[in-house]
């Protein structure tokens, strides 16, 4: 045995009761969002009536709101997180709501209008809260706990909606949403305390030294109270200040530019939501359980992006994210004809259920061929639009990262619309080869485009280190 005397093992990391509570409540949100969003496709033209191209414009409309964040935080700071959440929660719970009892494309395009209000507000507030809330030098476990309540609200969101839609019908799936919304809203009115507010959980025994405050928390503290004596509120951006902020970055050309092609990867991505649902239910089986099948991608990444972080962090920003979009151009290519064609010459032979057993094949290929795309973009995504960013603005530049998010989403809406219309009709004959052959040259053209682009504009210089003008 050792004669060294052991160390005092470290004290767990202790988060309030509000980081929980709002991690519940970020569970039930993803769990109505993502168990609406898989099928949602499906219920616009199903249930709501809608014609394939009328459902991809209401669903370029719910991209279009992916941009709110940038104005929602700014609410959300100014009128509290408490009522900011409850607000959000209820928008959510009505848009839902109407989406259930919508019968026309102006009912479907209200209540996505309204549902991405609420996500506009709702999103800057518990990463907010996270922040906020993790103790000093925790963030990195604060969000790791925030990640993994996304994604286990999406599996169980995802999961009830194939045994509702399986066993009951696809228009109940709908109120599962509003349900869930439902019990967000009685969290963030009944449960939830504003971040920073004093709550009997916080409370610490009387010991020897009963003084737990860290030196950080005691200088916030101490300027709190130097600023509530001054009479003065801490500065916070107007949303006009916010604006001319994105405008101002905007109007860097090389910036905008560069946004404008990562579109294509983010219109690919899109595909899987827009037209996965109908294809899989129209061209393989109706009963085709797509909610399962979606979950491959998180679980893929789950299992690969510490070995693929390690074998790509020698790339380049661009050389990478070009790789990631042959990748996901791959992935298109294997959905429309692992399923689709070897379905059409192979699947007789493997009896009944060949075909369909090939076509589900094919999309679980897919699904994880794209995850491994996205483990190789996403990280490099943001490495290169820093580089893009001058000194004091990287929150702006960083913060419009949505715009291809919410481009491709808009893009992919209206154009996959058309797509389905033509090539997945409901009735008559159906060629998915096509379809997905379609969004695979654009995923190839996107890469190209990217290299060419790079080579035609002059570089941006690395943030880091010193520069010269």
């Amino acid at each position: 045995m050792s004669d060294e005397p052991q160390k005092a093992a470290e004290p767990a990391v202790v988060f309030p009761r509000s980081f929980y509570v709002a991690n519940g409540i970020e569970l039930f949100e993803r769990w109505a969002f993502y168990g609406l969003y898989v099928v949602l496709s499906l219920h616009l033209t199903s249930v709501v009536g809608l014609s394939d191209a009328q459902a991809g414009d209401v669903m370029a409309l719910y991209a279009f709101f992916r941009l709110g964040p940038l104005i929602g935080g700014i609410i959300a700071d100014r009128i509290g997180f408490k009522q900011a959440l409850a607000v959000s929660l209820g928008i959510y719970a009505v848009g839902y709501a109407v989406l259930g009892f919508a019968h026309d494309a102006s009912m479907a395009s209200l209540s996505i209008v309204l549902i991405g209000l609420a996500g506009a507000l709702f999103k800057p507030i518990i990463t907010g809260t996270v922040v906020r809330t993790s103790p000093p030098g925790k963030q990195t476990e604060g969000f790791a706990i925030f990640y993994r309540t996304v994604n286990a609200g999406s599996v169980i969101g995802k999961s009830l909606t194939y045994g509702i839609r399986t066993l009951g019908a696809l228009s109940l799936v709908v109120f599962n949403a509003v349900a869930a919304s439902v019990i967000g809203l009685c969290l963030a009115l009944f449960v939830f305390v504003e971040p920073g507010a004093k709550t009997p959980d916080t409370k610490t025994p009387d010991t020897k030294t009963p003084d737990t405050k860290t030196p950080d928390t005691k200088a916030a503290d101490a300027k709190a109270a130097d600023t509530k004596a001054a009479g003065a509120e801490p500065a916070k951006p107007s949303v006009l200040t916010v604006l001319k902020g994105v405008w101002t970055a905007l109007r860097d050309v090389r910036f905008s530019g560069a946004l404008l092609i990562l579109t294509g990867f983010y219109f690919m991505s899109e595909q899987f939501y827009q037209t996965f649902p109908k294809y899989i239910t129209r061209s393989v089986s109706e009963h085709a359980p797509l909610e399962w099948v979606t979950m491959l991608n998180p679980l893929t990444i789950a299992l690969f992006q510490g070995l693929v972080t390690k074998k790509t962090k020698g790339l380049s920003p661009l050389v990478a994210m070009v790789l990631a979009s042959f990748v996901g151009a791959l992935s298109m290519f294997l959905m429309g004809t692992l399923g689709p064609v070897l379905g059409a010459r192979v699947g007789p032979s493997l009896g009944e259920h060949g075909g369909v057993a090939l076509g589900l094949g094919g999309a679980c290929v897919s699904f994880a061929v794209f995850a491994f795309a996205e483990m190789i973009f996403a990280p490099r995504f943001y490495d290169y639009v820093a580089r893009f960013a001058p000194k004091g603005q990287e929150a702006t530049f960083m913060g419009l990262t949505v715009l291809p998010v919410a481009l491709g989403g808009m893009i992919g809406g209206v154009v996959s619309g058309r797509l389905i219309d033509r090539y997945l009709p409901l009735e008559g004959d159906r060629d998915p080869f096509t379809i997905w052959s379609i969004y695979a040259g654009l995923g190839v053209v996107s890469a190209i485009v990217m290299l060419a682009y790079e080579r035609m504009v002059r570089r941006p210089e690395p943030t880091t280190g010193s520069s010269s003008t």
